[in-house]
């Protein structure tokens, strides 16, 4: 049992960091350990979020939340382990699919936020899509694989990196 307060400590830290991470996006949300007196094979990892201001906090899950809802809360979680876990990489899948535009927005800025502070590891984040206007910082590099049979031939303005340069206000 020397594991368990271990246990409960990283789990607190964790949502602490998402409970102000869910503020600044929703309304509310925590992390808590779901404890079996000591059955420990069912254990497990509660998320609860909160999208409407009545109500209450709500178990993640595809009965309560829509897919949008569901994607701001699982990135939110992983910016929040963020912090206890160590490696040298991470990779987010169309992470932004089902969302809509405005917590997708919001997403988007907190993943920066969190991807480009001090001693984080690299962020890649791959979608089919990004919405116009977005805020990037100097820690952030867009690649952009224009491949596939329905290109004729690449635009020199897509080879030469011009186009970047402009969404970057670099030109």
């Amino acid at each position: 049992d020397l594991w368990l307060p271990t246990l409960r400590d990283l789990v607190a830290k964790i949502n602490e960091s998402f409970g102000r991470n869910f503020r600044e996006m929703a309304v509310a949300g925590e992390v808590c350990l779901d404890e079996h007196d000591m059955d420990f094979d069912r254990y497990g990892i509660l998320i609860k979020v909160k999208f409407r201001q009545t109500g209450q906090l709500q178990v993640l899950s595809a009965h309560h939340q829509s897919g949008g809802e569901r994607s701001v809360s699982t990135i939110l979680f992983l910016v929040s382990l963020q912090d206890i876990t160590k490696c040298p990489f991470r990779v987010v899948d169309e992470i932004n699919q089902g969302m809509d535009p405005i917590n997708e927005r919001k997403m988007f800025q907190q993943l920066v936020r969190s991807a480009s502070q001090q001693n984080t590891p690299q962020c890649f984040l791959l979608t089919p899509k990004l919405l116009p206007d977005l805020e990037y910082n100097d820690a952030c590099s867009i690649l952009n694989i224009m491949n596939g049979p329905w290109i004729e031939k690449p635009s020199e303005a897509w080879s030469s990196g011009e186009c970047w340069r402009n969404v970057m206000g670099l030109a």
